[in-house]
């Protein structure tokens, strides 16, 4: 439940792509339902707004773990309100792009790229276990 909480609520940290879209997509599917919803029930209303609230607060948390990943500052999420311009730099930037490889000024690289050592045979050593499922692992 950690990991979930650090993904969707904190601001904190890097997010590398695969994280990204495991964790937007579900958000996306959570408040589809309430772009259509014509109201009339106050129940549901205020459910309406609640998820809405949630899904808006979650992308925010997620684009900008992602903006840091890619060495960016958090202050280019204002470009993905833009109309037309946002949704496109989102994907292409946020979505497609990889991360900076190694460590960068918001922390260690997710994919545990960087930091290496070398050993006698020249091969690259990671001093770190490398955790290829980030976010995942309970």
């Amino acid at each position: 439940m950690n990991n979930q909480k650090w993904a969707l609520f904190s601001f904190q940290g890097r997010m590398r792509r695969r994280d990204y879209w495991l964790y937007s997509l579900p958000v996306l599917v959570m408040v589809l339902p309430t772009l259509f919803y014509q109201g009339g029930n106050i129940v549901l209303d205020a459910l309406s707004i609640a998820i809405s609230l949630f899904a808006i607060y979650a992308s925010i948390a997620l684009n900008i773990k992602r903006l840091k990943d890619r060495n960016k500052s958090p202050w280019w999420i204002a470009v993905t309100f833009l109309p037309l311009i946002g949704p496109i730099f989102a994907l292409v930037e946020l979505g497609i792009m990889d991360g900076t490889p190694g460590p960068n000024q918001f922390g260690p690289d997710p994919k545990g790229r960087g930091g290496d050592k070398s050993d006698q045979g020249g091969n690259s050593v990671r001093e770190d276990k490398e955790k290829d499922t980030a976010v995942f692992e309970g």
